[in-house]
């Protein structure tokens, strides 16, 4: 059977994309495999749809077959989290392989595979290398926690987690974009849309860690499994190093996320956990708590637990 692909484009990614793009990225796409490429194209404005569609795609198509995200972090872990519905585990790279362009603000896995900026010739060489079997490996973490009512839910990332102070910075964000949204887009025409995504999380992630070190009304008191409780600052789990954040210990491909816990007045917790353990955390003295996945802000009841789901495929560049 063909090979057979699937281009989600988010209209809504970094400082918007034209429908029509979406037939000029999918040619592209056609052009870098160089032979009878089946390619399927969702143009979708929210991560549900996108997931939605990665999901259906996923459980039907051809082996092997490829999702490429055409957006941002949160357009790809939309596609992740499709493809983790229908497979319940990461699957093998002959049965579906996943592509990234750089397309939004935050592109941390694109990057690290070695996908140009430009999105056609990304489209190109991601085609090129889904036909020659050019791949990367890219841990997957799995991310469990109370929902409101007592219930639980489970979502999936593949660059970060972010808790504490750090946690609320992605809705102080959104807010930020949605107040400032002409004057971004200018920013980003000038210094690109990547370098503002960094400035942005760096002065509200400063302000936020910064707030909740000088008050300890600012910082949740946790139980961590294994080390007891303490008033948590922030804390970040990372699948790759993303300076300046701490260096997590770990590296692209690795079956592991690397963590870190910042507590107020005492000395960092780092754990490094491989794949069949996890580390869970519970709320003390807060019924809830506000996180973020690859951008995406979460909200946590009671407690949550981070371990590793396994390892995606990527197609990579020929720098990666």
């Amino acid at each position: 059977m063909a090979a057979s692909a699937l281009l989600v484009l988010n209209r809504r990614a970094g400082t918007g994309h034209a429908e029509g793009d979406a037939d000029r990225l999918a040619g592209e796409l056609k052009s870098g495999f160089g032979a009878a490429l089946t390619v399927d194209v969702a143009i979708v404005d929210d991560h549900p749809t996108a997931r939605s569609a990665a999901a259906s795609f996923a459980g039907s198509a051809g082996r092997p077959s490829l999702v490429v995200a055409a957006g941002g972090g949160g357009t790809l872990r939309a596609v992740v989290e499709g493809v983790m519905d229908t497979f319940g585990e990461p699957p093998n790279a002959d049965v579906v392989s996943l592509g990234a362009l750089r397309m939004g603000s935050g592109n941390v896995i694109s990057r690290r595979v070695g996908i140009p900026v430009d999105p056609s010739r990304g489209a190109r060489v991601v085609g090129d290398g889904f036909a020659r079997g050019r791949a990367s490996l890219c841990a997957v973490m799995r991310c469990t926690h109370g929902t409101k009512g007592g219930g639980s839910a489970t979502r999936h990332a593949v660059t970060m987690c972010g808790l504490g102070a750090w946690g609320r910075v992605p809705g102080d964000i959104a807010r930020w974009r949605e107040a400032h949204r002409v004057a971004r887009k200018r920013a980003a025409r000038l210094v690109g849309l990547e370098r503002v995504n960094a400035a942005e999380y760096l002065a509200f992630g400063a302000g936020r860690i910064l707030g909740a070190t000088v008050s300890a009304r600012r910082s949740e008191l946790v139980e961590v499994e294994g080390k007891g409780r303490m008033r948590l600052v922030a804390a970040v789990a990372l699948t790759v190093p993303l300076p300046p954040l701490p260096d997590p210990g770990v590296s692209l491909g690795d079956e592991a996320i690397g963590l870190t816990l910042l507590p107020r007045f005492a000395k960092p917790y780092r754990r490094r956990l491989e794949r069949g353990a996890g580390l869970t955390i519970r709320l003390v003295d807060h019924e809830s708590t506000e996180f973020f996945l690859d951008e995406d802000p979460e909200v946590a009841y009671g407690w949550l637990r981070l371990e590793v789901a396994g390892r995606l495929t990527f197609v990579a560049g020929d720098v990666a």
